[in-house]
């Protein structure tokens, strides 16, 4: 029997969710649309400062829980995986806050940060939360 990962998204965006319309191909390209192809992982919530675009996208990928706050919405859910979508400048601090609040697995879009600095705090919140 396959393991269940509940899994959250951070950011309602182009990568987030919305690529999909612009590729004419039969695989996800999103990260919502990724989650819901794989068998084994439950998109239980989604996150983004934009209201409409949190219920435009619970609507598109039947996700039963969407947030404003990426930080109510991590603490709540308590999910496995976090996709971290959104522009880079929050890249840090929402993987550094993941990672702290028992995330184990953290799908962060490119660029990673904006300094190598972040980069470190990233690493460093990442091994010593496991």
């Amino acid at each position: 029997m396959l393991t269940q990962y509940r899994a959250c998204l951070v950011g309602c965006g182009r990568m987030g969710a919305t690529i999909d319309d612009e590729v004419n191909d039969n695989l996800p390209f999103s990260h919502a649309a990724g989650y819901t192809a794989v068998e084994n992982i439950d998109l239980v919530a989604v996150s983004d400062p934009i209201v409409e675009k949190v219920e435009t996208i619970q609507k598109r990928y039947h996700v039963l829980n969407g947030y404003t706050d990426y930080r109510e919405m991590v603490e709540r859910e308590q999910p496995d995986i976090v996709s971290v979508a959104t522009r880079p400048g929050s890249h840090a601090e929402i993987t550094i806050f993941a990672a702290e609040n028992g995330v184990k697995g953290i799908y962060c879009e490119k660029p990673l940060c904006c300094s190598m600095a972040e980069a470190d705090a990233m690493v460093k919140a990442c091994a010593a939360y496991n």
